[in-house]
């Protein structure tokens, strides 16, 4: 029996002395891992379509054991990212983090299409390779805390995650552990808290709320984006260790 999947290339590892098995995501199947035969070999031509960072139409052929990549035939090659450093730094920091929060065969529709959005929107911004740094990282940043949301764990932004209070500019900060914004008062007691800004605050809602498209709108500046970088790196500190 052999099965069709619009896929998301997400990584590769070698098997054997000629294949490799191959790691993908798609709306039908969620996360999956098929090998692929002799794709290590230089005449191979499925290599190409089955690259991380694209998306390809993948037919699977299921008999005994977990199955065998038998085509593919790539949709969207994303290139402008592939050959921009900088993007793809951001992308395979995704991948990395998509990866461990993503349980295998666990399939969304909606994870796909947030996916496939994020990759779309930084081919879109990656035409030259200095340009556009501030909006690749608001796209990043914006992803990920969207694609946290989705997998359960969802922050609290909007009042104090502890006593429901409604937060105070300026004098709020963030726990990881309880998972979102802390008021002064209930700050006192939490070990591990980091202070965050208004401005950051105010842009996690705007992801929470928004589209990926949305986000080249927003406007940040320098300090409130590292800010905001920092929470991103607790939180995920926290979750994937």
């Amino acid at each position: 029996m052999e099965n069709k999947y619009q896929a998301i290339m997400l990584g590769k590892f070698n098997v054997g002395e000629t294949d490799r098995m191959y790691s993908f995501y798609s709306a039908e199947a969620g996360k999956n891992m098929f090998v692929a035969r002799g794709t290590r070999k230089s005449n191979a031509k499925l290599s190409g379509a089955l690259e991380a960072i694209t998306y390809t139409e993948i037919f699977v052929s299921r008999g005994r054991g977990r199955g065998q990549i038998t085509g593919a035939i790539p949709i969207l090659n994303f290139s402008q990212i592939k050959q921009n450093l900088f993007s793809l730094e951001k992308v395979f920091y995704v991948f990395r983090i998509f990866d461990q929060l993503i349980c295998q065969e666990e399939k969304d529709s909606e994870i796909f299409a947030l996916l496939l959005e994020y990759l779309k929107m930084m081919e879109k911004n990656s035409q030259k390779e200095g340009e556009k740094i501030l909006e690749r990282k608001i796209l990043t940043l914006g992803f990920l805390f969207k694609i946290l949301e989705k997998t359960g764990y969802g922050l609290q932004m909007k009042f104090c995650v502890n006593c429901s209070q409604k937060l105070i500019p300026g004098k709020n900060w963030f726990s990881s552990a309880q998972g979102g914004t802390l008021c002064a008062r209930c700050s006192q007691k939490e070990k591990g808290k980091i202070r965050i800004k208004d401005e950051a605050i105010k842009t996690i809602r705007i992801f929470l709320e928004n589209r990926i498209g949305n986000f080249e709108k927003i406007k940040i500046n320098s300090e409130g984006l590292s800010n905001l970088e920092f929470v991103a790196q607790e939180v995920t500190r926290w979750i994937i260790g």
